[in-house]
């Protein structure tokens, strides 16, 4: 079943064979299995019918793509393959039974490596060899890890080639474009079962409004804050679930406050998972217990829908958001950015910029970032990247008026290299929101708005209450969350909140 044909950039299930990152060898293949990727996440081996209807986005037109899964002599790239095989070989004795055997029917029973004592790494490499001087990826039957000596299929790219690997959001919106709602749902049901993609979505549609949190500052009690040696207003939450990469909508979450407790403050790190600066409207309790809550973002919410119409009404990122996670943007993405941080690091002056308007609001801002734009349902990409070059081409620390013309011109002047990896549309919002990030603006895009707001949210650094008024989103105007950000910012919130007047809030503080 071919699905997606028309994605970009080039796109696989699977991940980077660790082995061969481990010897650093890196004139090798790059492998990309599906089996194991989905045995590791679902904590289960997926087993399909038809080798050709696993779960997988394919190939970018324009790609040349060679499927090996069903060797076919009559296919000429097939049999020119095999040939030169053959040529490079002469030994094809099966090791384990004696029985001489040809390079046809080791492609066929996805035993060309050195598996059950019939392959070796020799032919496995030299087929590879081979197939890239006519494909740019190749696809074969391989009985490798993880997959209890079933073969399976298996991408396979060399590493020079800049490969992502697909997620489940981005296939599922593929497969809505190309097929009927009960075959999707089927397929859901039977290549993803423990992805509880259906029941996130049954969540969503039908809440449970049970009871609501009061305070966000009192989703996880200040002492256990203090108690894991956690500091600052954004408010981790924890779930025990090491299946789980990411919190996503619609997901029940357990406080692991009493655990800490129990071990002298030691979480287990690789179980954390952190929801900056969670609002009330968010989260409902289990009911019966109280370390329990169901996180439901307004922005995901659409009551009285079907499970169809659900999907359909998110956009491209929300529906990759709800399946693979708000941060798997900048999961993918993170060598870009971490290149775009490189550079602005090592060209800005923090001596004459780096007290108000340095790395430490960078830092803020970006953290403000990932919060207001989960509040709007939006990719955190751009507002994220946003935090780390708004202010970057500052020449001094005080107004600089041009600062941010300064720093749209930095975004469009590099966006081919090291702006490269972000669609057109999104180098223009990055590009605006820079430009415009100082004027007091309200009004424009979801990703520009953000960006504005998450700046903004961080004015306790230089003694200024963030104004309601100036804000651009429901989420940046709660009295709570300027009060966390006035801690973020250093400035103290913690009586900002004490009054449930917010014009005597906003006065106190001088706004």
């Amino acid at each position: 079943m071919a699905i997606a044909r028309d994605l970009s950039p080039v796109v696989f299930r699977g991940e980077p064979d660790n082995r061969l990152r481990e010897r650093g060898d890196w004139q090798r293949p790059w492998f990309f299995t599906e089996a194991y990727s989905q045995a590791k996440l679902y904590t289960g081996i997926q087993k399909w019918r038809d080798p050709r209807d696993e779960p997988i986005a394919c190939v970018l037109a324009g790609r040349t793509v060679l499927d090996l899964t069903a060797p076919d002599p009559a296919d000429v790239r097939h049999r020119v393959i095999v040939d030169a095989l053959t040529a490079e070989f002469d030994d094809w004795t099966c090791r384990a039974s004696g029985e001489r055997r040809d390079a046809w029917s080791f492609l066929e029973t996805g035993d060309l490596y050195d598996y059950e004592g019939t392959g070796s790494g020799e032919r496995w490499n030299a087929l590879f060899r081979i197939a890239f001087e006519h494909a740019d990826a190749v696809r074969v039957l391989d009985m490798t890890d993880g997959t209890k000596g079933q073969p399976v299929p298996v991408w396979v790219a060399h590493q020079r080639d800049t490969i992502r690997l697909a997620t489940l959001g981005e296939e599922l919106g593929a497969r809505l474009k190309q097929q009927p709602w009960e075959a999707i749902e089927a397929w859901l049901e039977a290549h993803h079962p423990q992805a509880g993609v259906l029941e996130r979505i049954d969540r969503m549609r039908r809440p449970d409004h049970d009871q609501r949190a009061d305070r966000v500052h009192r989703v996880v009690p200040r002492c256990n804050f203090e108690a894991m040696g956690i500091t600052g207003a954004p408010q981790p939450v924890y779930r025990g679930v090491p299946a789980a990469y990411e919190i996503l909508p619609g997901d029940w979450i357990a406080l692991n406050a009493r655990y800490a407790g129990e071990h002298g403050g030691r979480g287990q790190a690789a179980f954390v998972k952190t929801l900056p600066l969670v609002h009330p409207e968010d989260i409902f309790w289990a009911g019966s217990d109280e370390s329990e809550f169901l996180y439901l973002p307004t922005a995901w919410r659409r009551e009285g829908t079907s499970r169809e119409e659900y999907l359909r009404s998110l956009t491209p990122e929300q529906l990759r958001m709800f399946c693979d996670g708000e941060m798997s943007s900048l999961t993918r993405h993170a060598r870009e950015i971490r290149k775009i941080e490189d550079h602005v690091h090592r060209n800005f002056d923090v001596e004459a910029c780096g007290l108000y308007h340095g790395p430490d609001h960078w830092a803020r801002v970006s953290q403000h970032a990932l919060a207001v734009s989960r509040s709007l349902g939006i990719d955190p990409l751009v507002p994220y990247i946003f935090g780390l070059v708004h202010d970057s081409q500052r020449l001094d620390d005080g107004t600089d008026p041009e600062h941010g013309p300064r720093a749209a011109a930095f975004v469009c002047e590099r966006r081919h290299d090291l702006f490269g990896f972000l669609p057109d549309e999104a180098v223009e919002a990055l590009a605006l929101a820079c430009d415009l990030h100082s004027d007091g603006q309200t009004e424009g895009e979801a990703w520009v708005r953000a960006c504005w707001d998450s700046d903004r949210l961080d004015l306790g650094r230089v003694n200024i209450v963030p104004d309601p008024y100036c804000l651009c989103t429901d989420y940046a105007r709660r009295p709570e969350v300027i009060a966390a950000a006035l801690q973020m910012s250093g400035r103290g919130g913690e009586d900002f909140i004490e009054d449930d007047d917010s014009e005597g809030r906003l006065q106190r503080y001088g706004a």
